[in-house]
């Protein structure tokens, strides 16, 4: 059997490719639609965290950071967005 070698150039276009992005698009904004679910208790709807874009070395991708103080407080006191992470498995 031969060594594997990885073909960086192959992989950057895969993840670059239009599904792919879709896909990390879509379970960006479910993790920050249950991060803003966590937060907004009482019924209220609000939004704390935001999804930004970021260019990586091989390919694009998203992150899901909290973007008011009351977001960074429910985070360190509850984890409202490091338990939001399960809504994007699936």
């Amino acid at each position: 059997m031969g060594r594997f070698k990885a073909d960086r150039a192959g992989y950057a276009a895969l993840m670059n490719s239009a599904p792919v992005q879709s896909m990390v698009e879509r379970k960006a904004q479910a993790v920050k639609a249950a991060a803003d679910a966590a937060l907004s208790e009482g019924g209220y709807d609000f939004e704390g965290h935001e999804v930004k874009d970021f260019d990586g070395v091989l390919a694009r991708g998203r992150v899901v950071r909290t973007k008011t103080d009351q977001a960074r407080y429910g985070e360190a006191k509850r984890k409202t967005l490091s338990r939001a992470l399960d809504s994007a498995r699936g």
